[in-house]
């Protein structure tokens, strides 16, 4: 029995839809958030893989929508990565101070501003008022779905 590559694209383009049609069904059924990785990630995946397809097989409207829904995912994507690397940081930062027990040091966490990359920074060589960061509010999550 041979597999013919209308089967494999045939195939794919069932995965894909399965994809998509899992990741609605979990953000409706609230056990995923419209801002949670497995979401974006089954939407992207979906979608690229059914932009794939449509192309292969001519269906121009559906390309179109599906490089709509990968182009929409990816910023999805880097959005939610932006704003897990600002909690990391955010959480070094509070842990760092944690451990001094200054809650008005600053800590540079990327070197960017201090060629001793890492090191704690004392108040007085900081131009802004000293912040307690242990009284900083989290950061609040963007909802994507709005």
């Amino acid at each position: 029995m041979t597999i013919s590559l209308l089967t494999v694209i045939t195939a794919l383009g069932w995965v894909g839809a399965i994809a998509v049609v899992l990741a609605y069904g979990m953000v409706s059924k609230g056990r995923w958030t419209a801002d949670s990785l497995p979401f974006q990630l089954s939407n992207v995946a979906g979608a690229a893989v059914m932009l794939v397809i449509a192309i292969v097989n001519g269906i121009w409207p559906s390309a179109l929508s599906n490089v709509a829904a990968v182009i929409i995912g990816a910023a999805a994507l880097r959005t939610l990565a932006r704003a897990r690397r600002a909690e990391r940081a955010a959480a070094a930062q509070l842990a760092a101070v944690q451990a001094i027990g200054d809650p008005h040091a600053v800590v540079v966490l990327d070197g960017a501003a201090d060629p001793a990359a890492g090191a704690l920074v004392p108040d007085a060589l900081v131009d802004a008022e000293p912040v307690d960061v242990t009284e900083l509010p989290r950061q609040e999550r963007v909802d994507l779905a709005a």
